[in-house]
């Protein structure tokens, strides 16, 4: 089984290769079809926003192991901590702060390699930086007000929404390629079936 620190430089290793690639093409392409440097939604030509999704790459290289007593757990909590703290008391979001707490708690109910070391999940997780800039800037969004029919509709006719997806996607791929790394690195991820007894 790897340890944490070959779970947070496996993170940062693997987008390390995403992000410089990435790069290459697009100047490449930029410099062979005369395209602005910024044409690439994956990656960001801002520092802040490239320190970024390689902070977020090296979290979920060390979530999935989040469900057993582990120093990535102890990471995970002070995180959720920080951040819980501030959006009761500082932001008074206090239904915000409610789900987080709700949701901090699943990865302890569940058993060791269970839901978080999933493909599925690598796939899902990473979602929320869709789904949360949305909510955050939906100019209609508040739940108990409108229908969800009516919530769904206007979301797609939201003239924003695909600058505010291309904007996140790129916190999404860092996030699926660190939680892909730790899922190759435990001998998860191009497993085809899970061996009895492990």
């Amino acid at each position: 089984m790897s340890m944490f620190r070959e779970h947070w430089i496996g993170g940062l290793t693997a987008y390390s290769v995403f992000f410089f690639l990435s790069l290459a093409v697009s100047i490449s392409v930029s410099i062979i079809f005369g395209l602005p440097f910024d044409w690439n939604p994956t990656i960001s030509l801002n520092l802040v926003l490239i320190v970024g999704c390689f902070v977020v790459a090296l979290l979920f290289g060390l979530w999935p192991d989040v469900d057993i007593k582990s120093k990535s757990q102890k990471v995970f909590y002070t995180v959720l901590f920080v951040l819980n703290t501030a959006l009761i008391f500082v932001f008074k979001f206090y239904v915000a702060a409610a789900l987080l707490g709700l949701f901090a708690m699943l990865p302890i109910l569940s058993r060791h390699r269970g839901w978080t070391h999933s493909r599925i999940t690598m796939i899902l997780l990473p979602g929320l930086f869709f789904v949360i800039p949305v909510y955050l800037e939906h100019p209609t969004w508040s739940i108990g007000s409108v229908e969800l029919h009516d919530l769904i509709d206007s979301l797609f006719k939201w003239e924003r929404l695909p600058d505010v997806l291309l904007d996140s996607l790129m916190f999404y791929l860092a996030g699926v390629i660190g939680y892909a790394s730790h899922l190759y690195l435990d001998g998860i991820l191009f497993r085809l079936r899970r061996t009895k007894g492990k």
